[in-house]
């Protein structure tokens, strides 16, 4: 489905014509839906780890905290971690976290440190890691790209560019969104509209997300003598 029939459809749902055009268009109406749609498929793409966003990063450590000083720019389109996918493949063992600002704060101000593995937090856009490992592990991990949309050239894109564009994630609670965005900035009642959106998104996002997981990550097990036991997963 292009975005000229995403935002068509939206579009009469909403009780307005079906526009023929959507870039080239100067009614405010047809312009406030495209920026709509752009909003709500950004919104889906940080929020969710969509398979068909799921991508492979790996680098080398280095005897420091800071092992990727820009996340960014070393890794295509970089959105976020997959919870629980890094792993040292040299040391064979998970690299736990991201660690909360306070988790990794009470790691570092410990006094005495019995650390199994290394954890791993990101800030200001560098990747770190506690306690600092040896120089030249192999560090694997997934994370979810920002591309969530493509031309008709079926090129990854950041956004809709095009009235041609497709989207890569589920086009169908884009349109649901759409709706609901639309009716609340304009001030209408939107609340049977979002119910159908959450509901929708449950359904589609169930089989895509895969199996849960608990993450106990962001838990610091630390015993008060700054001892750090290991950490785990528990499946839901």
């Amino acid at each position: 489905m292009s975005l000229l029939t995403l935002l068509a459809d939206a579009a009469v749902e909403l009780g307005f014509a079906a526009p023929s055009a959507i870039f080239t268009s100067t009614d405010p109406t047809v312009k406030l839906l495209r920026v709509i749609a752009s909003k709500e498929g950004k919104d889906l793409a940080r929020r969710f780890d969509w398979q068909i966003l799921q991508k492979e990063g790996t680098f080398t450590t280095v005897a420091a905290e800071t092992q990727v000083a820009a996340v960014t720019t070393t890794f295509s389109d970089f959105g976020h971690i997959v919870n629980g996918s890094m792993w040292d493949r040299t040391e064979s063992r998970q690299v736990r976290g991201p660690l909360t600002p306070d988790g990794w704060q009470q790691k570092k101000a410990a006094t005495a440190q019995i650390t199994v593995g290394h954890y791993f937090r990101i800030r200001g856009g560098a990747l770190l890691f506690f306690s600092t490992p040896p120089a030249g592990n192999t560090i694997y991990f997934e994370y979810i790209g920002t591309k969530w949309c493509q031309s008709s050239a079926l090129v990854a894109q950041t956004d809709w560019a095009a009235d041609a564009d497709t989207a890569l994630i589920d086009e169908e609670i884009i349109r649901l969104g759409v709706v609901w965005r639309y009716r609340k900035a304009k001030g209408f009642d939107y609340g049977e509209d979002f119910r159908t959106y959450e509901m929708a998104l449950a359904d589609v996002f169930g089989p895509d997300a895969g199996r849960s997981t608990v993450d106990m990550t962001g838990v610091d097990m630390d015993l008060g003598l700054g001892v750090n036991l290991a950490e785990g997963s528990w499946s839901l």
